[in-house]
């Protein structure tokens, strides 16, 4: 009796045992972070009078996330303004004076002075009207909204949880083995558990160190095509 095809049989099972016993153990959980995120300040004492963007709310870069009710400083920045026009009015005709030698220069020095003054708090002015709304610094998505509407918010009082929405990383936990067996530009393959796809990634960095205790190292991917529907902290088994 001829055995070749029963042991060519259990020599492909034996194969393919090996190769999922491999697979099985070249592979680490992989968990999507964003590059970008930030809980927002306020920065300075106001009332907040609109929250256009609530949890969940995607957002573009520039965007007002918060808007503050300024009308107090917007009538200070008025009256720096008035006052920094009057201060180079009289800049101005002093020398004019000067030139007719009816005062002398230290008047025209002390008129400069105060036009310097007076240019410092208009300028300090408006830096105060444009934190009466704070603008989105990148293209993201609301985490958490920390304020309500007509609330009366301290300086430094901690407003809005934002994270990226495009710029997506993968963080493995890899076994230290694995420094080397990949390196970096090398592809990989993410099953991402939350919806149920695999995506390609590719390795960006290598761990600089291992943990003692774990012997585990943190590797960095990025996705090739961003998938879609892919949020912050998703995770899964990526392969190499």
């Amino acid at each position: 009796m001829n055995k070749k095809p029963g042991y060519l049989i259990s020599l492909t099972v034996a194969i393919i045992c090996v190769a999922t016993a491999y697979a099985e153990t070249f592979s680490a959980r992989g968990l999507v972070k964003a590059k970008s995120r930030a809980v927002l300040a306020s920065e300075i004492g106001a009332v907040v009078n609109k929250t256009p963007f609530r949890s969940g709310d995607t957002f573009k870069k520039g965007d007002a996330l918060i808007n503050f009710d300024c009308r107090l400083l917007k009538s200070q920045k008025d009256k720096v303004a008035a006052q920094t026009k009057a201060s180079k009015a009289q800049l101005e005709n002093a020398r004019d004076l000067e030139k007719m030698r009816s005062i002398g220069a230290l008047d025209v020095t002390l008129a400069k002075a105060d036009y310097d003054k007076a240019r410092a708090e208009l300028k300090i002015a408006s830096l105060n009207v444009e934190r009466c709304s704070v603008k989105a610094p990148f293209d993201g998505t609301v985490v958490q909204l920390l304020v309500n509407e007509f609330e009366s918010v301290d300086l430094r009082r901690n407003l809005i949880e934002i994270v990226s929405s495009s710029a997506l990383e993968v963080e493995i936990i890899a076994p230290a083995d694995w420094l080397k067996k990949v390196s970096t530009g090398q592809k990989a393959r993410m099953d991402i558990d939350e919806l149920g796809i695999t995506s390609e990634v590719k390795i960006i960095a290598m761990g600089g160190a291992v943990d003692p205790v774990s012997q585990t190292v943190i590797i960095r991917a990025r996705f090739d095509n961003l998938p879609k529907d892919i949020l912050p902290g998703m995770s899964g088994v990526v392969r190499p």
